[in-house]
């Protein structure tokens, strides 16, 4: 296809690029020129246009720790890439008006498909996209660059799990084709072939990823590795991905779900492990919202931020748990299963919030996505003073043996230090989000100094310094925290092979310096 560069649109006036030198960490960043391609094709004629200029990708930019933030450079906005290229063929209905697909449950989509668009169009055809970060309005392209997960990721596992083939552009502006389960490493060693022929060959570095559920800090690499998955949680800096093929899964007839409220957190903890040890009807997702979650929660409540048309929070904490399955009767037996764990855990049915499928189980869901909204506010009410201030919160993951460990460190920690904090996350998969709210910019210095302790501690339990937002600018000393300079220089020689002008996303896992070092 011919490429004519007029009909990109493209965007360099300051004013109008503002908004796009941002995303959810609210760190602000500097381009020269934002880029909006719609192909494949304009990507290579852009790469291929200027061979040295760095290049930053975008998607939604929801993520939280600057990825898609340029530093300078080009910025490769794929908003303009949300096509549903391909859905499950409907062959009829069925005897319930549903329809038959044929064919195998997958999707093929554009990177910049927004998430919620996908399941509103899956919806109809009775199938949804399993993975589910918080952040609705994530892009497919974003979800594969940080691997991303969410609540119902202790069900159904991260994004990687559910993607079937990627189609990518090189920094070099070559396509690469990779499909699951035709490019394996063998004993480290690989080789891919690109579209334009070129054989990309090395050996993959020898390291050991933690041994945890949540993991996607710095390159996945195993010894025997499908290679598509060096590429999923990556971060956009070996390739720009330009058109993805997921696994779809039919959506269960029937969700049920709770929010239990408990007086302590110690009575919290007990339940979730009562509800991971449910056997028969296993949950899909178990979060927790600690105490001085709630009273951020109500307080956005009372003052009508959020969560107006719902039941006055009470104080406390609390679990939510989801439940899923094709029969109502699997469900119906855990209702009294449950009943009892939340008597034995020290809590009360009564103060509980349930919902089955429908509006009140959309109102439970609003509950669980507040918590972060909340946070997000906070901070940037706080910048407006403090403007060198960024959301400061963990993404950090343990073995399920250390989970009660590490809970009591946090709420220890933070009780000597006197943070206004707000803790909160996918308890199930043994990560919290524990997030530091600093008043001010010696707050902030205080709660990195202690969020550095946290991870040094996190990496002797064995755990993961990111388990779903990726490294990205801002969390580059976490992960030297979990490999040493040589398990990063090694990463860093295989994006290397990829990217030899080291031009895509930079920053992002590395950061600068190991950059200007090479």
């Amino acid at each position: 296809m011919l490429y004519n560069k007029h009909m990109i649109k493209r965007i360099n006036d300051q004013n109008e690029m503002s908004i796009f030198l941002s995303d959810e960490s609210r760190r602000a960043g500097n381009a020269t020129e934002i880029c909006f391609p719609q192909t494949a094709g304009e990507i290579s004629a852009l790469l291929r246009e200027d061979k040295n200029t760095p290049v930053t990708i975008q998607g939604g930019r929801t993520g939280v720790t600057a990825g898609a933030v340029p530093e300078s450079g080009i910025v490769i906005n794929l908003s303009a890439m949300n096509k549903v290229l391909r859905m499950p063929c409907a062959a009829g209905a069925s005897s319930e008006s549903a329809p038959t697909l044929s064919g195998s449950l997958t999707a093929e989509v554009q990177p910049g498909v927004l998430l919620t668009t996908l399941q509103e169009q899956l919806h109809p055809l009775g199938l949804f996209f399993p993975p589910d970060p918080t952040e609705t309005t994530a892009s497919i392209g974003g979800m594969v660059s940080c691997n991303s997960s969410g609540a119902c990721t202790y069900r159904f596992g991260a994004t990687r799990h559910h993607i079937r083939s990627l189609e990518m552009v090189l920094a070099d502006g070559d396509t690469l084709s990779i499909r699951r389960g035709e490019h394996h490493a063998k004993a480290g060693r690989f080789a891919l072939t690109t579209n334009g022929g070129r054989v990309i060959s090395g050996t993959l570095p020898r390291i050991t990823m933690p041994k945890v559920k949540k993991h996607t800090a710095g390159y996945f690499i195993t010894p025997d590795m499908d290679m598509i998955d060096l590429f999923i949680g990556s971060e956009g800096t070996l390739g720009i991905v330009t058109q993805i093929e997921i696994d779809l899964l039919p959506e269960p007839k029937n969700l049920w779900g709770a929010v239990v409220f408990f007086e302590s957190e110690e009575c919290a903890l007990s339940f979730v492990h009562l509800l991971r040890g449910e056997a028969s009807a296993a949950p899909q997702a178990i979060e927790f919202f600690g105490t001085d979650t709630l009273e951020m929660l109500r307080d956005a409540q009372e003052s009508g931020a959020a969560l107006t048309g719902m039941t006055k929070i009470p104080s406390g904490c609390a679990v939510y748990t989801e439940f899923a399955s094709e029969y109502r009767g699997e469900l119906e037996p855990l209702c009294a299963r449950l009943g009892q764990y939340i008597h034995e855990a020290g809590g009360d049915t009564a103060d509980s919030w349930f919902a089955f499928r429908g509006p009140d189980m959309v109102r439970l869901k609003e509950f669980r996505h507040a918590a972060p909204v909340c946070v997000n506010e906070r901070v940037s009410e706080i910048r407006k003073s403090h403007s060198t201030i960024t959301k400061l919160g963990t993404d950090m993951s343990v073995p399920d043996s250390r989970l009660d460990e590490v809970f009591a460190m946090y709420r220890r920690d933070l009780a000597r230090e006197g943070f206004q904090t707000s803790l909160f996350g996918h308890i199930g998969n043994n990560h919290l989000h524990c997030n530091i709210i600093p008043r001010d910019e010696e707050e902030y210095l205080r709660g990195k100094e202690l969020y550095t302790r946290w991870a040094e501690e996190i990496v002797r339990m064995g755990g993961s310094v990111s388990a779903e937002h990726g490294i990205g600018k801002l969390k580059v000393w976490l992960l030297q925290k979990l490999y040493s300079e040589e398990n990063l220089q090694a990463m860093f020689e295989l994006k290397r092979l990829f990217d030899p002008q080291l031009r895509l996303n930079p920053g992002n896992i590395f950061g600068y310096n190991i950059q200007e070092k090479r």
